[in-house]
């Protein structure tokens, strides 16, 4: 079986998982809420379709004018790390439960989660994406695209990383200060201590 249909393969399976992901995800959403820097989510979707789309460009037109060789050790590093983000991405999504939002919102009622993931790092929501767009160019050998991903993606989600805990900390103030001292934003080297 040659790379391309094993390629195409796992673009129909990743995508019906991403819609199914995306529907029970968000289908949950508060309705109400204060929405904090609504263009955040608008833009993150551009770059994340962004990546997928350039990289499929990228890995067909380089397949058609075969300039560039598939190297399987790329392709299979690209596949572990977007499959292997799955389960912590479900894991954090589950524990934020009906606080999963894609705005950055401030529900009625809203808590501060630190449970499960979000006991070892701050945004696992975050570090899974970053590692997902990292795994998507990689797995066609789109190197260019995995660039895109590096200066375009992973600055713009750290801008909202930044922006997020601003809101959390006009909501949560010294509780998430606090927070924010026992756990690292995507390492998971500290535990918040019970």
């Amino acid at each position: 079986m040659n790379f391309t249909a094993i390629y195409i393969g796992f673009l129909v399976i990743s995508t019906f998982y991403r819609i199914r992901r995306l529907i029970s995800s968000y289908s949950n959403e508060p309705r109400s809420g204060r929405v904090s820097f609504s263009f955040t989510y608008p833009v993150m979707l551009f770059f994340y379709l962004g990546v997928w789309f350039f990289a499929i460009f990228e890995y067909f037109f380089t397949h058609i004018l075969k300039t560039q060789e598939i190297n399987p050790w790329v392709s299979l590093i690209g596949f572990v790390i977007y499959v292997g983000v799955i389960p912590l991405r479900d894991s954090a999504a589950s524990v934020l439960g009906r606080h999963l939002s894609s705005d950055i919102k401030i529900a009625e009622g809203h808590r501060l989660v630190k449970d499960g993931p979000y006991s070892y790092m701050r945004h696992p929501l975050v570090f899974c994406a970053i590692i997902e767009v990292f795994g998507l160019a990689l797995i066609p050998n789109s190197y260019c695209t995995f660039l895109t991903a590096l200066f375009g993606f992973m600055p713009f989600m750290l801008l909202r990383v930044y922006l997020e805990e601003k809101a959390l900390m006009e909501k949560f103030g010294e509780e998430y200060l606090k927070y924010k001292k026992e756990v690292f934003g995507f390492f998971p080297l500290k535990k918040v201590k019970s």
